[in-house]
């Protein structure tokens, strides 16, 4: 593990929010169940409960943590527990994995619910990194 300064995380901070801005879209958020992927290289081993879209600008950054901003619910496409994220940006490339829950806990995505039922909306409540 490296001990940095805030200034240097910020301005690295600042690049991934630019990548991840990058392209005619928007970048969104892919919420899954079960194990997460070894890699962000590598294909999901499940289905995609909900993609919940950013907003563009997605976020921001402040003393050293990315805050990301969702633009609406998302649509929940699979019924499952969510248990990790893909972060992709506006032309749908991978940035990063993370974890996703409910409530506190050690994930960089909380949202208000992470039992998700197909045909309901999800919603974050924090997606930071930092």
């Amino acid at each position: 593990m490296i001990d940095e300064t805030v200034a240097s995380r910020t301005a690295a901070l600042v690049g991934r929010l630019a990548f991840l801005d990058w392209g005619s879209g928007n970048a969104a958020i892919r919420i899954y169940g079960g194990t997460r992927a070894a890699s962000c290289a590598d294909v999901p081993g499940s289905a995609m409960l909900v993609q919940i879209e950013l907003t563009k600008p997605c976020g921001g950054v402040s003393g050293g943590v990315l805050s990301l901003t969702q633009l609406a619910d998302g649509l929940i496409a699979v019924t499952g527990i969510a248990t990790w994220a893909r972060v992709v940006n506006g032309g749908g490339a991978t940035a990063f994995d993370c974890d996703a829950g409910e409530g506190v806990g050690a994930w960089e995505i909380q949202l208000v619910q992470a039992t998700l039922y197909a045909g309901g909306s999800a919603r974050i409540v924090s997606a930071v990194l930092g």
